[in-house]
């Protein structure tokens, strides 16, 4: 009828509440508002609006009816992972007693204020929570002991990390959540096994790889060692070769200053000269040796043989051994006639006169 057509229904009010205009006819496009009595809040809309239909009925929008309850004083209790609440009540005003369950710490939003209070309107400010380590990084090809649904993991906890098969693991096995909610080591990786880790680093140096560059150390892959100027390998091996994910030779590779030598080359080198300096002296004490022989050898022939000879007889030749040859001597009046034929043709002459 005429309400339908020309005003909407009175709307009514909420128990314990009141609307405003309070009476009178509703026509289009009037807003009615809501309001509660005090200690009560509103739960709903607070106004509502008449609007006419395509079909020309008028009705309110929104439709729903809102309704006053009395206000609460008292905070529920809260909700905070991994503690306890020891609160016997929860009134305004009302400080929060907490504890956070072993292996976990409480940490506050406010860090300046480390309480949280319950507030007029049944809501606790600066909620704390009791933290743990945060859940590691899990690494493609790789698991570890604890469920994925655990975010937070109390203090002395240990990771355990496994590799998926056809992959080897690379750094900390274990990772333990220290004191300070920090993992005591970073996450390992899962590499392939024909992939070889980072080579060993050198001080003083660095390497090369072959082939280049050195971005995957691949099965075969080979990697040589060099000094910085003024350095030089202790070792004369400068090459290591990525076989089946390990490097092979597995030795340390290091770099001293040119003017120094290694303790081992030191001795050997101090051994090696004390041989070559015996064989050098032993040879040439024997050498002296055998000259001084030699020369004994041809002064007694020189000296004594001859001697004897003449000694022995008369009519047999002289010789004497110059270096093993024997060489003949003249005989007496040969080596007399000689000295005179040496003589001056003056001297001569005068002998003849006389």
């Amino acid at each position: 009828g005429f309400d339908d057509l020309h005003a909407c229904a009175d709307p009514g009010a909420p128990e314990h509440g009141y609307k405003t205009p309070s009476a009178g006819v509703f026509f289009e496009s009037v807003v009615v508002r809501f309001h509660c009595q005090e200690g009560y809040r509103l739960n709903g809309t607070s106004k509502k609006l008449c609007v006419r239909h395509f079909n020309g009925s008028l009705s309110w929008k929104p439709s729903d009816k809102p309704v006053c309850l009395q206000e609460v004083t008292d905070c529920l209790v809260p909700h905070v992972e991994d503690a306890e609440i020891h609160n016997k009540t929860y009134r305004t005003g009302d400080k929060l007693i907490i504890s956070c369950h072993e292996g976990f710490q409480i940490r506050y939003p406010d860090l300046d204020n480390m309480v949280s209070i319950c507030q007029d309107d049944g809501t606790w400010d600066n909620l704390p929570i009791c933290q743990g380590c945060l859940r590691p990084l899990v690494l493609p090809h790789s698991y570890i002991n604890i469920s994925e649904f655990e975010s937070s993991l109390p203090v002395g906890t240990v990771v355990y990390y496994q590799c998926f098969p056809g992959y080897k693991l690379e750094g900390a096995e274990f990772l333990e959540c220290m004191y300070n909610l920090i993992w005591s080591d970073s996450p390992p990786r899962c590499l392939d096994v024909e992939v070889c880790p980072l080579p060993p680093m050198v001080s003083h140096g660095d390497y090369i790889c072959h082939p280049r560059p050195c971005e995957r150390y691949n099965h075969g892959t080979v990697v040589e060692f060099y000094c910085d100027p003024g350095y030089t390998l202790t070792n004369d091996y400068k090459y290591i070769t990525c076989q089946y994910g390990e490097w092979f030779p597995s030795y340390q590779v290091y770099c001293v200053k040119t003017e120094q030598t290694w303790p081992n080359t030191q001795e050997t080198l101090l051994t090696t000269w004390k041989i070559v300096a015996f064989t050098a002296t032993s040879v040439l004490l024997v050498l002296l040796l055998v000259i001084l022989a030699r020369m004994f050898q041809t002064k007694f022939k020189t000296h004594f043989l001859p001697r004897g000879n003449q000694e022995g007889s008369v009519g047999d030749p002289d010789f004497v051994v110059v270096d093993g040859v024997p060489v003949m001597l003249p005989s007496y009046d040969e080596a007399v006639s000689s000295s005179l034929n040496a003589l001056a043709p003056g001297y001569s002459a005068t002998t003849d006169q006389g």
